[in-house]
């Protein structure tokens, strides 16, 4: 995290300690803290024209600095908790605890961040590349979207709430994708599925993610 220097990336300050086992990473202060909370206190209050999109863009930001740099680096947690909002409510990126560089002739395998937010290549171990992120942005989309956790509305044929192994056990099977509001608009719907593809080779990469949020947001307006 010390070496990544970019607007959309919380800035590390640098460490402090008491004693060996106290070892703290000191980051720039994020004033409102993670989209998560965000969402949670205001979610029948936010929309996608004023609000929503131009903290996905800020995200998409953050990770066309993470893959454009060499080797690229694949953040692999990236979910509401790990965004985090500044005193204008604009969003950069962090928790880089499990984010590892990847060469151009290398791909990953194991190593998973949060289960309901990671790739379903991730999920299989299998080699996976920086397209994981993008999928897990997808998710995101949905946490923003609907401003609830992912997949907390899923039900089995009884009724019951899925629960975290079912889920993966379905998504990985490409039977299940998180929820979006019939209010959402259509533009970000798409994008989301895209995102969202079993295919890490179909989806968007970083520049390409931003530059249809940047449109989506003119139309929006």
């Amino acid at each position: 995290m010390a070496l990544l220097k970019h607007p959309k990336i919380v800035g590390f300050i640098g460490v402090s300690w008491s004693d060996k086992q106290d070892l703290c990473a000191v980051t720039e202060f994020m004033a409102k803290g993670d989209l998560y909370g965000y969402l949670e206190r205001r979610k029948n209050k936010l929309n996608w024209p004023d609000h929503k999109v131009w903290l996905a863009e800020d995200i998409a930001e953050a990770l066309v600095y993470l893959h454009s740099l060499n080797p690229k680096v694949i953040h692999r947690d990236l979910k509401s908790k790990n965004i985090l909002l500044d005193n204008k409510y604009r969003a950069k990126l962090s928790d880089f605890g499990i984010s590892r560089k990847r060469s151009v002739e290398e791909t990953m395998t194991a190593g998973v961040g949060t289960i309901y937010w990671t790739a379903p290549e991730v999920l299989m171990g299998k080699k996976y590349t920086e397209k994981a992120d993008i999928y897990s942005f997808g998710i995101v989309m949905s946490e923003m979207d609907t401003c609830e956790v992912p997949y907390s509305d899923k039900r089995d044929n009884s009724g019951k709430k899925l629960q975290g192994m079912k889920i993966i056990q379905m998504v990985i099977r490409m039977a299940l994708r998180p929820s979006f509001r019939e209010d959402c608009p259509e533009q970000i719907k798409a994008l989301a599925a895209r995102c969202l593809d079993a295919d890490p080779d179909a989806r968007p990469d970083a520049p390409e993610l931003l530059d249809i949020l940047r449109d989506i947001q003119e139309d929006l307006q």
